[in-house]
């Protein structure tokens, strides 16, 4: 019995997730991706002037983790 793959979800839009949809959309799947966004600055974060259309934040779920990894 064959299983037909027509629709994925893929959490995660850092340099992994993002390749993964990218293979399922060349295959002709419909893709959904996901990520997390933090909902709000810090005060840290204000005051340097950044908004949550910045990368840096919209990255920050990613770059802890690689941080963590990469210092632990």
């Amino acid at each position: 019995m064959a299983n037909n793959i027509s629709k994925v979800a893929v959490l995660g839009a850092g340099v992994m997730g993002s390749s993964i949809a990218a293979h399922f959309a060349g295959t002709g799947c419909k893709v959904i991706l996901m990520d997390m966004v933090p909902s709000e600055l810090t005060e840290d974060e204000k005051l340097k002037g950044l908004s949550i259309e910045d990368a840096l934040i919209r990255n920050k779920f990613a770059m802890m983790g690689k941080n963590s990894i990469l210092n632990p």
